[in-house]
């Protein structure tokens, strides 16, 4: 079950991929290089498919929170501590990240 690996991450990002989508293709994209920029090794990058991994969606954290456009998430102790969407306005991919990143480092 899809919350035992969350559950099992102590310290990470995890991005939820949705295959069918060009939002969150763009989104991991730009975040493998933003992640390198700020050295946060790619090793603390978690994917998971969201069409294989149904149990996401009855995530307390996530419910009603997938949409397909890269939602990414910041996990410390096995829980879901933070998440922005990544993919859906590109315009703001950059801001994301930084809030992303600021979650992830404090």
């Amino acid at each position: 079950m899809i919350t035992i690996t969350i559950q099992a991450i102590e310290y990470g990002i995890v991005f939820l991929m949705a295959q069918w989508s060009g939002g969150a293709k763009w989104a991991y994209g730009q975040l493998l290089p933003a992640m390198e920029q700020r050295g946060i090794p790619v090793k603390q990058l978690h994917v998971f498919d969201v069409d294989l991994h149904s149990g996401l969606y009855d995530m307390p954290e996530l419910t009603g929170r997938i949409h397909g456009w890269g939602e990414t998430a910041v996990v410390r102790g096995g829980k879901i501590v933070f998440v922005t969407v990544l993919g859906e306005d590109k315009s703001r991919i950059e801001e994301n990240c930084d809030e992303l990143f600021k979650a992830y480092d404090s």
